[in-house]
C-alpha cells in the first residue's frame, strides 16, 4: 500500500511517462526495503500461520507436564489436560489448592482452600485462541512472528480479541517437530487484564489420545475442608 502512496505522490502533476523517466523526484521519500526481502519475510510469516493453523486443525487432544510461573514469583506444576474445542484442564500435582478447568463453554477456577468458583465466560478469556479452531484465529486478530526472541524455529501466535480487549492476551510458542502437524506447543504467556504475566511451561506430550469426560467436570468445593485430587 506505501508504494502504491509513493507512486501516486509521483504522479500529481506530472504525466505517466514522467513519472518513469524521472523517478528523482520522490527522492525525498523515505526508502522501502527492497522488494525481495519484503516478499521473503511475508512468504515466512504467511508459511508459519499455515503451520499453526494446521496444528490447531490436526491435535484435537493433549495431555502434558505443566509448570506455571505466576506473576507473584510462585511457581507450581501439574498435568495439563486439553481438547479442542473448548476444554482444558489443569490438574495441580503439588500443594496448590487450586483446579481450572473449562467445559467448553466456561472456565472455572475452583479454590478449594476458600471452598469459591469463580466463573467466565470462556470466549471472552484469552484461552479462547488455545481452545479453539484455526477458524478462530483470524478473529482473534492473530499475529504471527518467525525466529521470535532470537531463537531460531521458533514461532510465536500473539492474539486478542478486538471485542474484549480488557480480558488481556494471549502468546503462543511453537518449534518445529518430527510431529505430523510439524509443530509441537512448548507454552505460552498471557497478559491479564492487570497487564500481569502468568508463563506456562509444557513438557512429556501426547497428542490425540483419548481424554476421559470426568476430566471436564470438578468437585463442588463448598463445606470441603481438605481438596481431594483426581490422579490421572
Amino acid at each position: 500500500m506505501r508504494s502504491v502512496l509513493m507512486f501516486g505522490v509521483c504522479l500529481l502533476g506530472a504525466s505517466v511517462a514522467f513519472a518513469f523517466a524521472a523517478p528523482a523526484a520522490c527522492a525525498q521519500e523515505e526508502a522501502l526495503p527492497p522488494l525481495e526481502e519484503q516478499t521473503v519475510e511475508e512468504d515466512q510469516s504467511l508459511a508459519a500461520l499455515r503451520q499453526v493453523q494446521t496444528y490447531m486443525d490436526e491435535v484435537t487432544s493433549l495431555k502434558a507436564d505443566f509448570i506455571q510461573r505466576a506473576p507473584n514469583g510462585n511457581v507450581a506444576s501439574g498435568r495439563l489436560f486439553l481438547e479442542r474445542p473448548g476444554y482444558v484442564r489443569f490438574d495441580y500435582t503439588d500443594e496448590t489448592p487450586f483446579l481450572i478447568v473449562a467445559d467448553g463453554k466456561t472456565l472455572n477456577f475452583v479454590d478449594y482452600e476458600i471452598g469459591q468458583v469463580s466463573r467466565w465466560p470462556l470466549k471472552k478469556t484469552p484461552l479462547r485462541a488455545l481452545l479453539g479452531s484455526s477458524i478462530d484465529l483470524a478473529s482473534l486478530q492473530a499475529r504471527i512472528q518467525v525466529d521470535a526472541r532470537g531463537l531460531k524455529g521458533l514461532i510465536t501466535l500473539t492474539a486478542k480479541d478486538p471485542e474484549n480487549p480488557e480480558q488481556g492476551q494471549i502468546e503462543l510458542f511453537f518449534m518445529p517437530s518430527a510431529d505430523p502437524s510439524g509443530l509441537t506447543l512448548i507454552g505460552w504467556e498471557v497478559i491479564d487484564a492487570k497487564g500481569e504475566l502468568t508463563v506456562i511451561e509444557l513438557s512429556n506430550q501426547q497428542v490425540n489420545t483419548t481424554l476421559e469426560e470426568a476430566l471436564w467436570s470438578f468437585e463442588d468445593p463448598r463445606g470441603l475442608t481438605k481438596r481431594r485430587r483426581t490422579r490421572r
